[in-house]
This record gives structure tokens, C-alpha cells and sequence, in this order.
């Protein structure tokens, strides 16, 4: 039996490619960016004229109309898939292609999960400003306002994470490595056109982490690492946002603490992940990454609380 995969993501704030014939007869544009062809086809939802975005990679349908935004996906898309394997090493590419969902409606967003997950999917409801992935296809809607799109891609971003790993990797990653790694792509910024990826730059995340520290609630790792993003939602999107923002500054952390100390064993750990080969340490996850998993907290809680100082100065 086919298992269920449901990956998703909170903010403050589809088949293969149609054949040659059809491509050549509908083709609207092609576009090249990172070494990566994606072309564009007319794409249609429920009456709402929209458009459609397939390269090797991704297929992506959208309902967006702002053409700004519509210009950037085939870049931001092509650099995300670059970034997912590069940045912590050499990893494979995904073994199909990857389905988006980019909706300009809430209204159409609903609809879709409710075609996925029927009456499950008013669960998903209560994100408000989130992305769902599920068995590997991304359900996303356009969350910004005045035709800005930041807040959207960096759900873009979190989510094709989500979808890449379960493409690329024969054995599925811990949850909450998994989610602290989607939140970690979320950072970046446009300029002359081209993606840049910044992790830190990342004002939600940071400022639910800053209140946290402030209010000195920070969750155990341990507690952090066996929480369920779903049964989090139940209870209430502070709580979720919560969970991600300390997620987001423990992998910070891995990547980032005493010049990278920890970042091979994220990497091999990942490297593990891709052939298969993973498995759970008997003392838990904190031990793959030292053998000391309580010095470990400790320099990440003294590391974290730094790190949500405004000015700080690893930022």
C-alpha cells in the first residue's frame, strides 16, 4: 500500500511533460537559467486561465497573473534545484520530476487538497499563510499582497526542499531535519535578476526565535527533535511557528557554530540519506552529530540565544 507523505510550512506574515507534438504546438516561451531549459504552456484550473512551467526538473502550475512574478519562477526554480545539490556537497538530482501547485487563490488552494486528501483536508485549513507537499507534489498560494512575491517563494523554497529530498533520497529524513533544512532554504533575495540564497536573512523565523529566547522557552532538543508538526497545528499556529523557528536556528547552528564544526556530519549525514544507508544512532540523533550530545545543547543553546540578538554578530 502507498504510504501518505504530508510536508508542510507556516509564515507569519503532476505527471510528466506533454509529448513533442503537443509541446511544439502549445509552446508559449522557453527560458534558460542555471544551465536549465524550462518552457511555458498555457495551463488552465477549474475555468481560471493560468500557466504552466516544465523542465527536466519541475512542472509547475500556476494561476498567478502578475507577469513580475510570473518571470521569476523559471529562474528561482532552476537556482532552488541548483542549491539543493550543491550546498552541502555533491547530491544526486531527484529521479522524476517534481509537481507545483502555485495558486493565486486560497479559494483554489482548498479545492486542491480537498481533490488530494478529501475530508482531511480541512486539517491543512488552519495554516492560513502556509504550503502543504504531499506525496511529493507542492500546494502552494500566493501570500503576499500588491503583486509582491517574497513571502511565497520562500514557501516555494521550503516546500521544493520537502519535494526534493523524498525525489533524490532513498531513505526519508528525520522530521525534524527535514523541516529545519526547508527552513533554512527559505532566505534570499533577488538581484540583477538572479537568486542569491541568504539562510540568516530570514525576519520571521528570526523574530519568532527572539521571542522565544526572550521569553527563555526554549524547547530541549531532544523535545524539538521528537515533536509532530501536524499534532503542533492542533494545537495552535504559535506553537508551530514556534517549532520552526528553533528549527530553523538548530540547523543554522550545525552550519554555521566555530567556523562549521558540525557541518560534515550534516553533510555525511545527508550523503547517507541519498544511498540509503541512514540509520538512527541507539543514544538518538544528537549522538551523529557528537559524541557529547549534552555539550552539544549546551554550545547550541548559548550559540542560539547570540544568535537572536539584534546586531548579533553572526549575522
Amino acid at each position: 500500500m502507498s504510504r501518505l507523505i504530508i510536508a508542510f510550512s507556516l509564515f507569519f506574515a503532476l505527471g510528466n511533460c506533454t509529448n513533442k507534438e503537443n509541446l511544439e504546438s502549445t509552446l508559449l516561451r522557453a527560458t534558460e537559467a542555471n544551465n536549465q531549459i524550462m518552457f511555458e504552456l498555457p495551463w488552465s484550473y477549474q475555468g481560471d486561465e493560468g500557466d504552466r512551467y516544465v523542465s527536466d526538473v519541475w512542472d509547475i502550475r500556476t494561476t498567478i497573473k502578475y507577469q513580475h512574478i510570473l518571470d521569476s519562477l523559471p529562474p528561482f526554480y532552476n537556482a532552488l534545484i541548483e542549491r539543493y545539490t550543491t550546498v552541502f556537497g555533491d547530491l544526486p538530482y531527484p529521479k522524476k520530476k517534481m509537481d507545483v501547485y502555485l495558486f493565486s487563490l486560497e479559494s483554489q488552494w482548498q479545492e486542491q487538497l480537498r481533490l488530494m486528501l478529501g475530508k482531511e483536508a480541512e486539517h491543512w485549513f488552519q495554516l492560513e499563510s502556509g504550503g502543504v507537499t504531499i506525496d511529493g507534489t507542492a500546494v502552494l498560494y500566493h501570500l503576499d499582497q500588491r503583486g509582491r512575491s517574497r513571502v511565497t517563494l520562500r514557501i516555494a523554497a521550503h516546500e521544493g526542499w520537502h519535494q526534493y529530498a523524498e525525489a533524490a533520497f532513498a531513505s526519508s529524513l528525520p522530521t525534524w531535519l527535514d523541516e529545519g533544512i526547508g527552513t533554512w532554504m527559505e532566505g534570499f533575495r533577488f538581484r540583477r535578476g538572479e537568486v542569491q540564497f541568504q539562510p540568516a536573512s530570514n525576519w520571521d523565523r528570526l523574530t519568532m526565535l527572539r521571542k522565544i529566547v526572550n521569553a527563555n522557552r526554549l524547547t530541549s532538543l531532544e523535545e524539538l527533535m521528537e515533536s509532530d508538526p501536524s499534532e503542533l497545528l492542533s494545537s495552535g499556529r504559535t506553537s508551530l511557528l514556534g517549532y520552526y523557528a528553533q528549527l530553523w536556528g538548530l540547523v543554522s547552528f550545525i552550519v554555521e557554530y566555530d567556523n562549521g564544526k558540525y557541518l560534515p556530519a550534516l553533510r555525511r549525514f545527508l550523503q547517507e540519506a541519498a544511498l540509503g544507508t541512514i540509520q538512527e544512532p541507539k543514544q538518538g540523533w544528537l549522538s551523529y552529530f557528537s559524541t557529547d550530545p549534552t555539550f552539544f545543547e549546551s554550545e547550541y543553546k548559548e550559540w542560539v540565544v547570540k544568535y537572536a540578538k539584534p546586531s548579533s554578530q553572526w549575522r
